[in-house]
């Protein structure tokens, strides 16, 4: 990418000349100058400035797509010519929901790592909203969400099935139940996450359809935190089946399913930008990161989110 370009979109993503020249390590007046530039050559301003900073005209919101976009070819043509040197390189950007980092998703980057070990990457976890927002910026080229509200600019390229699940210690008064409704869950001291998580979307969502008003315990934007709050007995938390598999194997959470159909169809969606042309091997990444997980589900089937007791063996209902 020139650096007209680059300072630009640096400018865009920062919200401030002096924070982008701290960022590329030049002056604030040579990012000034050469963006002074790019506006005498498009005949219209594309920053303006404000107290806080500078914010992008109509016109700098439409060159910054360009200035994406250009990034992102560019970084497509280098890890293809790569792959026809037959050097196995590239390097993939990961942004992603906390639940899943400590087990389905370390597992698929450790076994695609050993198939192509010239890859590197970039992995940064945090909640459904965020992991839209970096996909659609293309600050990441793969998103893995859980249950995203549908964001023009993305496609969803792989979706499985994965349910909102009640979590609570194997000796919880709720442990031996096969099914349960979320008022009943409710009834608990429950810890539930943030706003920008999918899975409290999802709960906001039941709780609108049945009329039911959330006074949580515990708020909080952890999923280890989450797993902790039922662990040592606090109460109830809401999680997917993929955030608590090595809970459930280890005997220390038990998962139980809800009856409400909304919170059963919930599922994990894998996402890129909507139009680009991924590189080969993204989307090989995508790929593999489709059959581990998918693998992962049909591997267990669902009287097994139950758990087992600590002593290895299955409890009964």
């Amino acid at each position: 990418m020139s650096n007209p370009l680059r300072y630009f979109l640096e400018v865009a993503q920062c919200g401030s000349m002096r924070v982008a020249a701290e960022k590329l390590n030049i002056a604030p007046s040579a990012i000034s100058r050469h963006i002074q530039n790019l506006e005498r050559e498009l005949g219209l301003p594309l920053l303006e400035r404000n107290p806080r900073g500078v914010s992008l005209t109509a016109a700098g919101d439409l060159y910054a797509q360009h200035a994406r976009t250009v990034f992102l070819d560019r970084e497509r043509v280098r890890l293809e010519i790569d792959e026809l040197k037959g050097l196995r390189r590239g390097h993939i950007r990961i942004s992603t929901i906390d639940g899943i980092v400590a087990g389905p998703l370390s597992n698929a980057v450790s076994s695609f790592r050993k198939l192509h070990p010239g890859v590197t990457i970039q992995l940064e976890s945090t909640g459904t909203e965020t992991v839209n927002k970096a996909v659609l910026e293309g600050e990441a080229d793969v998103g893995i969400a859980y249950q995203p509200i549908p964001v023009d600019g993305i496609d969803i390229i792989v979706r499985i099935l994965d349910p909102l699940l009640v979590v609570v210690a194997p000796d919880h008064a709720l442990a031996s139940r096969r099914t349960i409704d979320l008022t009943e869950a409710l009834e608990y001291p429950f810890a539930i996450p943030k706003e920008t998580f999918g899975i409290r979307k999802l709960i906001n969502a039941a709780c609108r359809a049945d009329r039911i008003a959330l006074k949580p315990s515990m708020e909080t934007n952890s999923i280890e935190a989450l797993r902790g709050f039922a662990m040592w007995g606090a109460g109830v938390t809401m999680l997917h089946s993929m955030s608590i598999i090595r809970e459930i194997d280890l005997g220390i959470l038990k998962g139980i399913p809800f009856r409400q159909p909304i919170l059963q169809r919930a599922g994990i969606e894998i996402c890129t930008q909507r139009g680009r042309q991924l590189p080969a091997i993204i989307k090989r990444f995508t790929e593999h990161l489709k059959e581990t997980f998918t693998a992962l589900r049909a591997s267990r089937p669902r009287n097994s989110l139950l758990g087992r007791s600590r002593n290895g063996d299955a409890r009964r209902a």
